[in-house]
């Protein structure tokens, strides 16, 4: 084993223990560069290279919009509708109040979940939830269980609903070949969201619930929409419409209208008209994002640069291709792929595990002679499926600290959703993505 190789599987060794053991993620950057860099992995320069991606471009402007949502208000317009949609439906039969609340806050988690990052969706239902809950007295952790599955079920629908979606559609680019579009997704994302969903409302007596008070003061004022000024509701307005457009953008990029169009730069342009009317402080624009994240999904570039830059891609491919044993049947490739990514998912983020194996599908693609989006899109989509355990995606992660939720309550819930995701992407993404 060469001084070069070790340092590639001790660096993805390491990024896989911080994440393995709830580390702060932004440790995946700043403990495996070293590595990678005084053992000869990488270059200074490669290793440089992983902050100008466009996953990480992707998430840079997200998170801008959104600080702009929180800055003028528009958030808070938002869940001002969620409210007064869950209020109407409390006030009929008793019997199906829960059930109905539940249904609302699946609608309006997973719709806007198609087009906003899903875990800044579901942080952003976290205070309309502890309103409904100290309204009606029903679990605030049930409650907040339930947005994490609904909104992960929505963002698997798109490009940009979920992180892990967005990065392994970055190994794609990354290998110089044609990314997913925006809506490729929702072949499979679709199907998997209508059975998940009545899955979640039928059946959500197996969703744990706790008796308890809702923390502090928790009294939701979402009156923002109603009190806002008329300069306010113009901005509201604005920063609305540039959001749009960039979401069109997507759209355009994913149908290929525009030759040498990109998104990244028309969303950037976007911004920079926002920042000259005014639409909020200039601090205001980066609220929603920190160093943090930028050194988290610096890490997750930096896993994908070691994968595609030494032999480690075609280790773990070999493991695959053991696995299919030489096997050209559409399913059963599709179940190894599933079942793999499945597995490392419970144990690290999501998106993390969309990133590190999205390349090993490319180089398996590239030993089987198949389309590499077809194997691709498999790892996606069962990378979303972070449902058994509170370290499966950022999402657990960031809610979990809001509820009484427990380990095993993520599993009791979600396993039926598994099986969901499962059957879906077996029985579809050979018809719709054929590796062949």
């Amino acid at each position: 084993m060469t001084l070069e190789l070790f340092g590639a599987i001790l660096g993805i060794a390491v990024f896989i223990m911080i994440l393995a053991f709830r580390l702060p993620n932004w440790l995946t950057y700043v403990a495996v560069a070293p590595i990678v860099v005084f053992l000869g992995t990488m270059t200074k320069k490669e290793v440089y290279a992983v902050f100008s991606s466009s996953g990480l471009q992707l998430m840079f402007i997200i998170c801008i919009f959104m600080g702009l949502m929180s800055a003028t208000g528009l958030d808070s317009v938002i869940g001002n509708t969620a409210v007064k949609y869950a209020n109407k439906v409390a006030g009929g039969d008793p019997k199906k109040e829960e059930k109905m609340l539940l249904l609302v806050l699946f609608v309006f988690g997973n719709v806007f979940s198609y087009f906003l990052a899903n875990n800044h969706v579901a942080m952003a239902l976290v205070p309309v939830i502890y309103g409904i809950a100290k309204r009606t007295k029903f679990s605030y952790s049930k409650m907040c269980l339930f947005v994490i599955f609904s909104t992960t079920l929505g963002g698997a629908c798109t490009l940009v609903g979920t992180t892990s979606n967005v990065y392994a559609n970055t190994a794609l680019v990354e290998a110089g070949l044609k990314g997913f579009g925006m809506l490729d997704f929702a072949w499979v994302g679709v199907p998997v969201m209508i059975l998940g969903g009545i899955y979640l409302i039928l059946m959500n007596k197996m969703c744990p619930s706790y008796e308890e008070t809702v923390p502090g003061d928790a009294t939701v004022l979402m009156e923002a929409g109603a009190a806002a000024s008329p300069e306010m509701k113009r901005k509201q307005h604005i920063v609305c419409g540039g959001f749009l457009l960039f979401l069109a953008g997507m759209v355009l990029d994913s149908v290929g209208v525009i030759k040498g169009f990109s998104p990244y730069f028309f969303g950037y342009a976007i911004i920079a008209v926002l920042y000259f009317l005014k639409v909020a402080k200039p601090k205001q624009f980066f609220s929603n994002m920190s160093a943090q994240l930028v050194l988290f999904c610096a890490g997750i570039n930096l896993a994908i640069a070691i994968i595609n830059t030494t032999p480690l891609g075609d280790i773990f491919s070999n493991i695959f291709i053991s696995a299919i044993g030489g096997s050209t049947n559409l399913y059963l490739i599709t179940a190894i792929l599933w079942l793999g990514t499945v597995v490392m998912t419970q144990f690290m983020n999501n998106m993390a595990c969309a990133g590190v194996l999205a390349p090993v599908g490319i180089a398996l693609a590239e030993h089987l002679g198949a389309d590499p989006r077809a194997i691709v899109m498999a790892i996606a989509m069962a990378a979303t499926s972070s449902y058994l355990t509170p370290m499966a995606s950022g999402t657990n992660q960031l809610i979990m600290p809001f509820t009484n939720l427990k380990f095993q309550d993520f599993f009791k819930y979600g396993w039926p959703l598994l099986i969901i995701n499962f059957a879906c992407c077996v029985l579809i993404l050979p018809i719709v993505f054929p590796f062949f």
